[in-house]
């Protein structure tokens, strides 16, 4: 699994447009964008990735601002490649659905090669039938007429979280002997399920045993079992696999009300 964020952005946009069975044909926006819904909600069943990457213009760039629930900033910038890798991640994704409810559009203009059209946006998403997150988004998408036809060129978003970022997470442990091990962890990540991977050793520092991951140092006594961490307890353990279990726990509160660990 890989993250899946931009492709149903413009899906969570413009869901209500898939009502509308009449189309002006002055406003060719409108009808791009109809047709990158109907793709998109047909790609398990029928539509191939190639049907919604030829919406998509070589030059595509597409921006988004996400503001999580303690206003920290997460800025990312997507190209048609990108595109492609994420409509692969759909596909080979079966757990990950989406909901929304078109707020209002608050601009739109269609010009001869040009079209612009921004909405407000409310948002569910669901992985494992679950909510990962609920929230608002601001949504400005530009297309361009194009060798007859018309493509998205450009999509900015802002997206904010009204409802944390948790959720269930799986982590597969991989352990060389009693002293190192690699975990890869899957969590939810707004609208996006990530994947990261992790490196664990066990050694000893200042005469004390330690668990060490990047530049965190967890203090792992040999005569209680007792795990610290920048003074403070986070659980105790027997052995050092079940060690590196409360290691994670601890790294991924913020995502996890559970880890499965396989």
């Amino acid at each position: 699994m890989k993250k899946i964020t931009l492709l149903l952005i413009l899906a969570f946009t413009f869901n209500s447009i898939q009502q509308v069975t009449a189309f002006n044909g002055n406003e060719p926006i409108k009808q791009l964008l109809m047709d990158y819904i109907n793709k998109m909600n047909a790609l398990t069943q029928g539509t191939q990735k190639e049907d919604v990457l030829e919406l998509f213009d070589e030059k595509y760039n597409g921006n988004t601002v996400y503001v999580n629930l303690s206003g920290a900033l997460v800025r990312k910038n997507y190209s048609k490649k990108d595109i492609a890798s994420q409509l692969d991640d759909i596909v080979n994704d079966n757990n990950y659905k989406f909901k929304l409810i078109l707020d209002k559009v608050v601009f739109q203009t269609q010009k001869e090669r040009a079209g612009t059209i921004s909405a407000v946006i409310n948002f569910e998403s669901y992985i494992d039938k679950k909510i990962a997150e609920k929230g608002t988004m601001l949504m400005d998408v530009v297309a361009i007429r194009s060798n007859g036809g018309w493509k998205i060129v450009q999509n900015n978003m802002i997206r904010v979280s009204e409802a944390k970022d948790i959720g269930e997470c799986v982590c597969y442990v991989y352990g060389k002997g009693s002293t190192k091990f690699v975990t890869e962890v899957y969590f939810p990540s707004g609208l996006e399920y990530s994947q990261e991977f992790d490196a664990f050793q066990v050694t000893t520092k200042d005469n004390k045993r330690i668990i060490k991951s990047d530049n965190n140092d967890f203090y792992w006594s040999r005569d209680t079992g007792k795990l610290t961490f920048k003074g403070g307890e986070i659980g105790r353990a027997e052995n050092a696999r079940k060690a590196v279990e409360i290691v994670l726990k601890d790294l991924y509160k913020d995502s996890c009300v559970n880890i499965v660990f396989n």
